[in-house]
């Protein structure tokens, strides 16, 4: 690992180690005044005290909950001795961020539980007149929980982005590879056509043929090369998807902050893998675009096998609450994409926009000959 590269190990240890010694000056330890100086179990429970609410945050990652947990039992032992508490509750609002930013299964209970926090302490800050201020901490609480939700939501859709962002990338890539096979196959069909049209075949022919022919599998075995990289350290590529793996896209899509569903009607059939690839990027693009640009959406998946096509809908509402929607989805590249995956196919793709959402459409026919014909 490069030189001065912050890991989220290191972020992690720096966060314990700042709790520590946040929390360390609470400690009375043997060399304070001696007026002061308590017994060596006194200053020993302190200080385990200090490391419960610092060393577990060494896993937060892995174990948000736990972590929580074990600060909020310290905050209150460390409330019902009646001892200085602002540390503990400093290590409970670092520990509920961490539920809401790196607990996948207990995201949603986090979002739920911030805004719960909120209102108590908006209603204990209107209600109590004398103690408004009891109500900050839950505040403060409310908006951990909320902040770790949002950091999570926004990790997602730039992961999202940034695998449309290879999409299109090898989209590109895809396009310079049938431009180049078609001009170096036309250039072999005009030599073998000629060779026909004078009733021989001369060697100069045959071997501007083969020329072509080796320069042209050069060709696509160097772009295929760039597309089965999956990064520069070489990962092997990985298999083809299929309409098999729409269940874990979509519920890759919930992860990242879209509340998508799936409905499949009609008799499921057996599909050739091309129009499964391009179902599937259909659908996995248009969940990329339902999470760039509009945020928590309600979305709903559906995959209609009818007597000759597979139809394919993707349809959102609106924005979820607070959030805003940014440019129109038409304004990309993505749509063009899919809309080329479809035409590809023999098949066709509408996408429209209301007030109530966006909605693409995909008719994908089950034999492309005759679509074609």
């Amino acid at each position: 690992m490069p030189d001065g590269v912050v890991t989220p190990r290191r972020v992690d240890a720096a966060v314990a180690a700042g709790l520590f010694a946040w929390g360390a000056p609470d400690v009375p330890w043997w060399w304070k005044p001696a007026s002061h100086v308590p017994a060596t179990p006194v200053v020993l429970g302190y200080l385990g005290l200090e490391l419960a609410a610092s060393v577990p945050f060494l896993w937060r990652r892995r174990a948000p909950v736990p972590v929580l947990l074990i600060a909020g039992g310290v905050l209150a032992v460390r409330t019902a001795l009646h001892q200085h508490a602002i540390a503990a509750f400093a290590a409970v609002l670092v520990a509920a961020y961490g539920v809401g930013a790196y607990g996948a299964q207990t995201r949603r209970h986090a979002r739920w539980l911030g805004w719960l926090s909120l209102i108590v302490g908006a209603v204990i800050g209107v209600t109590v007149n004398l103690h408004r201020l009891a109500g900050v901490p839950f505040a403060l609480l409310g908006a951990a929980f909320l902040v770790g939700d949002a950091a999570t939501a926004r990790r997602a859709e730039a992961t999202l982005a940034v695998e449309a962002a290879h999409l299109t990338e090898r989209t590109r890539i895809a396009r310079e590879l049938h431009d180049v096979l078609v001009h170096q196959l036309s250039a072999i069909t005009v030599q073998a056509g000629a060779a026909r049209l004078t009733g021989s075949a001369p060697a100069e022919v045959f071997g501007t043929v083969e020329r072509l022919a080796r320069e042209a599998l050069g060709e696509l075995n160097h772009l295929l090369g760039t597309l089965r990289r999956d990064d520069e350290t070489g990962t092997p590529r990985r298999p083809v998807p299929s309409l098999a793996e729409i269940g874990a896209l979509i519920a890759t899509a919930r992860d990242a902050g879209v509340p998508a569903d799936l409905e499949v009607t009609g008799r499921v059939r057996e599909l050739s893998p091309g129009l499964q690839l391009s179902a599937y990027r259909i659908v996995q693009e248009s969940l990329t675009n339902v999470a760039r640009h509009a945020p928590g959406a309600a979305t709903r998946v559906t995959l209609r096998y009818l007597d000759d096509r597979l139809a394919v809908e993707i349809a959102n509402g609106p924005p979820g609450r607070g959030r805003r929607s940014g440019r129109s989805v038409t304004d990309g590249r993505g749509l063009l994409g899919m809309r080329e995956r479809a035409e590809s196919l023999g098949g066709d793709l509408r996408a429209s926009a209301s007030d109530r959402g966006f909605r693409v459409t995909a008719a994908l026919p089950y034999d492309v000959w005759k679509s074609g014909s």
